[in-house]
């Protein structure tokens, strides 16, 4: 095939994105098999939904000439078709081998779609499980009868050599129980019509026994391919579009929006000169054109939102995509820890946008382990308190107005206070003497390098789990909360914008300057009397419904100098995870909807802002990182000085 009809990489891509969703699928699978380990017996629909998996993945790798994680998946194909035909049974070390299949093919597919070696040679995995799967195709070969007991104890010293100890002790004893079975089963009949691994098939007189069979597989799969016919036709039909593409449209929408506004500001002006008594002459022109104007305006504003609206639900994906590959973190780091942890997800249908949605993985993903190390006692410690010997951890995800809402909630000890203060100590971050609230306590678990164990592991010990956390949430424009109980638990709250393009902003203007201050941010604007403000430390405050707030100048903030007003003060009252801070302006603008540019390479990052946008008049407007000055007001303690001092 040439290269202007085969355009690999495009086929390349597809195979990324189908084999992203196949490896959570079979992790998904492996999951729910898992529980049923105390049976010994596995789940026919999760089993074949497994073998799937597999066998999609590896006619997808062999389309590609990915030899590697084709032959792996062949391999891992093999002992789920034991399963599927009841050849074995679902024990633990099985269980172990799939998953640990599962993690090798997705180092061989991350390899292979970037053309580099893979971090391990899978031929020795591949061969533990040949031997593992010989073991069990052989002990039903030798129940069915199709070999001799002798060349079984052939296959067992000869296959099963280079297992570990253990899982050739569990072979033998299962094993034993199934010649137990089968020679139970030959007392009771000795010549049996249908061999016990076959299902039951009249034989017509003028055929031979192998034909039934045969048309009986040729009629299955002609109902099954009807059947999925059938469900595909009633299903919603969906298609893959690249992200680039819905960038691309996203930044013509957000271009539309600018000269909507522009318009508007045209039909604003032209009212205006309508009312001013010197252009009466010119009315009987200015008039009609002012009306279309206006009309057409109106219609563009239309047109824009249904378009905006779209492409904004075009760009919404479940947030089920990132929260489907946590059981099996939870469950790995559980076992390494020697907990029992369930976890509970709900609102996996919740939309978002999908850049949010790529970005939120690793702060979730810190969260949990912390939750599983340092949340969940041990089953003991549990059981003396008079808990469950599982621990639950709980992971939300819910709509609240223009905003969603990430929950992730544990049943366990909670933060030891008393334990994070000492540590904070320890590694300098605070004084013996520092008078801190239950707040400002948790808030040290955020700073990079703090950490409450003792020795590093692999899944804690170095302080960085938390502080990710933290400075993800804060460029996705989001809030974070955490709310703590002695012996009951920990929230983490996570309140994050639907998208990150289009906002409602208030502007303002400061030193003939004119800012942006995205809205969800803002709780009300007032203007103080300079009476109301007073210093302490140094720091502008005001009391404000009995809390203390304090005052950032953002004239003085980005030097823009500029002269006070001796009388009264203008300020911004926004609020950022329970804190309020006032933003000094010289005046506001009115609100406006904003689409958010972010700042070059050329200019790199300036503090206190975090983007531009361009306002209708064609002027550039300055977008305030509300979560910076927020973060400046609070540093090192001053408000809490300031609470102190009986402000």
């Amino acid at each position: 095939m040439s290269d202007e009809l085969f355009d690999r990489g495009e086929f390349v891509q597809y195979f990324r994105d189908e084999a992203e969703e196949l490896l959570q699928q079979i992790d998904a699978d492996l999951l729910k098999l898992e529980d049923f380990l105390d049976s010994g017996h596995a789940d026919g629909e999760i089993v074949n939904s497994l073998f799937r998996a597999l066998h999609t993945l590896k006619g997808s790798a062999g389309m590609l000439g990915f030899t590697d994680a084709q032959n792996l998946a062949h391999k891992l194909e093999n002992l789920c078709d034991l399963l599927r035909k009841d050849r074995m049974p679902l024990s633990e070390t099985g269980i172990n081998i799939l998953f640990g299949g599962r993690d090798f093919l997705t180092e061989l597919v991350e390899a292979a779609i970037n053309g580099t070696q893979a971090p391990r040679d899978p031929s020795e995995f591949a061969s533990h499980i040949d031997s593992f799967v010989a073991v069990y195709e052989q002990t039903s070969h030798l129940i069915e009868g199709t070999v001799t007991e002798r060349k079984y104890e052939e296959v067992v010293a000869e296959e099963a050599r280079p297992s570990a100890a253990a899982d050739i002790d569990a072979f033998e004893a299962e094993v034993q129980r199934l010649l137990e079975q089968a020679q139970a089963q030959k007392a009771a009949t000795p010549q049996p019509a249908v061999q016990p691994a076959q299902k039951p098939v009249e034989a017509a007189p003028s055929t031979t026994p192998a034909e039934p069979a045969a048309k009986a597989e040729e009629t299955a799969p002609a109902d099954a391919a009807k059947a999925q016919t059938a469900k595909r036709a009633s299903s919603h039909q969906t298609i893959r579009v690249d992200i680039d593409r819905l960038d691309t449209l996203l930044n013509l929408v957000g271009e539309l929006v600018i000269n909507r506004t522009r318009i508007s500001d045209i039909a604003g002006t032209l009212e205006r000169l309508l009312a001013d008594k010197t252009f009466t002459s010119s009315q009987a022109l200015i008039g009609p054109l002012a009306k279309d104007l206006a009309d057409s305006s109106a219609l563009l504003a239309r047109t824009t939102n249904e378009i905006q609206e779209s492409i904004m639900k075009v760009r919404m994906v479940p947030i089920g995509q990132v929260f489907d590959r946590f059981p099996r973190l939870v469950r790995d780091v559980a076992k390494a820890r020697g907990k029992e942890v369930q976890l509970q997800i709900s609102g996996a249908d919740t939309d978002l946008d999908k850049t949010i949605v790529d970005e939120i993985g690793d702060p979730l993903m810190h969260l949990l382990r912390n939750n599983v190390d340092h949340g969940i006692e041990t089953p003991e410690v549990r059981e003396s308190r008079g808990k469950s010997r599982h621990g639950t951890i709980s992971l939300n995800a819910y709509h609240e107005g223009n905003q969603i809402i990430i929950e992730v909630a544990d049943d366990g000890n909670g933060i030891d206070l008393a334990r994070v203060r000492e540590r904070g100590i320890k590694q300098g971050l605070i004084s013996a003497d520092d008078r801190l609230s239950d707040r400002e306590i948790i808030e040290l678990i955020f700073t990079p390098g703090f950490s409450t164990a003792e020795t590093v592991s692999d899944v804690s010990g170095r302080g960085v789990g938390m502080d990710v956390v933290k400075k993800t949430i804060s460029r996705l424009k989001g809030v974070f909360d955490v709310d703590s109980r002695t012996g009951a638990g920990t929230t983490f709250t996570i309140k994050l914008p639907l998208t990150l393009a289009i906002i409602q902003a208030l502007l303002v203007r400061v030193a003939d300057e004119l800012y942006s201050i995205p809205l969800d941010s803002v709780i009300e604007s007032q203007r103080v009397e300079m009476q109301d403000v007073r210093t302490v430390h140094g720091n502008e405050v005001i009391t404000l419904r009995g809390q203390v707030v304090p005052l950032v100048r953002i004239a003085d903030f980005f030097e823009l100098g500029g002269k006070r007003d001796p009388d009264k003060v203008m300020t911004v009252i926004v609020g950022l995870g329970g804190r309020q801070v006032g933003l000094v302006v010289d005046s506001f603008q009115g609100e406006q909807e904003i689409v958010i540019k972010p700042l070059s390479d050329v200019v790199g990052r300036i503090p206190g802002i975090s983007g531009a946008t361009i306002l209708g008049n064609g002027s550039i407007s300055l977008i305030i990182d509300v979560h910076s000055l927020v973060s400046e007001a609070y540093t090192d303690g001053k408000v809490a000085r300031a609470e102190f001092s009986g402000v």
